[in-house]
């Protein structure tokens, strides 16, 4: 248990460390102090408690986000091309099965053998942006971004030197959750701010279309309405994360080649906070 944080609007949580970041490989530790600090190869879940011992489901943090918008301020100034800072949501809370990770992890892309809905806020380093929606069943979802295959921003707007976001430094991170008249998800805003430039970033998904020919915003809608568990990992080495920062087929993308070696230990995420849409204020990372 790395100690616990006050997420404004919401209250306490505690941090729930993984033991193992894969069935095969051990998970690094995780660090609370003024924010959350992940170590490479860690992942962490916010919980409503920590006991030492067994994991326990009923331990897992419901945050109900749909009308919400959750907001951080990130630091991803040491995380290089191949390695990947995210930040998202997981059914994690409903899943009954162990998973092979022994602590009920579940996500779409199944990584401890377990599938459930994802919302990838964000999966990120200094060179690349993915936000991500992702069906139980989806692996590749409906994202935007800058990256290997996602155009909506650029190198010059966002990255080392950016100028809209400069990664060298700490920015802030919007994820607006925003329903219909009927209450279900009609879109995920996000949005990127550094205090002192002269343009925010922001990115918008309001459709999404399962692979099965279902509708992927009705499949979040009813995981939100459950109550889903934030998640938080660092990881790249030993990986290929070419699928996020490779420079993709128009050669426009940020990383030609991968160096996770030179990533550093730890990331940052601090001040998370959830409120309702209608009172969200705009505040910038200094």
């Amino acid at each position: 248990c790395p100690g616990d944080i006050d997420v404004y609007g919401f209250g306490k949580m505690s941090l729930i460390g993984a033991a193992w970041n894969t069935p095969t490989d051990r998970a690094g530790p995780i660090e609370v102090q003024d924010g959350v600090m992940p170590y490479m190869k860690s992942r962490a879940y916010f919980g409503n408690t920590c006991s030492d011992g067994a994991y326990v489901p009923s331990e897992y943090a419901e945050v109900f986000a749909l009308g919400h918008t959750l907001s951080y301020t990130v630091d991803l100034s040491g995380v290089e091309c191949g390695c990947n800072f995210a930040f998202y949501l997981t059914a994690m809370r409903q899943n009954s099965h162990i998973s092979e990770c022994a602590d009920y992890y579940c996500d779409a892309n199944e990584v401890c053998g377990v599938s459930c809905a994802e919302i990838d806020i964000m999966e990120a380093s200094k060179a690349a942006w993915y936000s991500t929606l992702h069906g139980a069943k989806d692996r590749k979802g409906a994202g935007k971004g800058y990256g290997m295959d996602r155009r909506q921003w650029t190198s010059r707007q966002y990255g080392p030197y950016g100028v809209c976001i400069d990664t060298r430094h700490p920015f802030q991170v919007s994820a607006s959750f925003h329903t219909n008249a009927s209450g279900w998800l009609e879109s995920m805003e996000v949005e990127l701010a550094q205090y002192g430039k002269p343009c925010t970033l922001s990115l918008s998904i309001t459709e999404y279309d399962l692979p099965d020919g279902g509708s992927g915003m009705e499949e979040m809608t009813r995981a939100m309405s459950q109550g889903m568990t934030p998640v938080i990992s660092y990881w790249g080495r030993g990986a290929d994360m070419q699928w996020l920062d490779g420079i993709g087929s128009d050669h426009l993308g940020p990383c030609s080649t991968d160096t996770p070696d030179q990533c550093s230990e730890t990331a940052l995420l601090v001040g998370l906070s959830l409120q309702r849409i209608s009172e969200t204020t705009v505040a910038f990372a200094k």
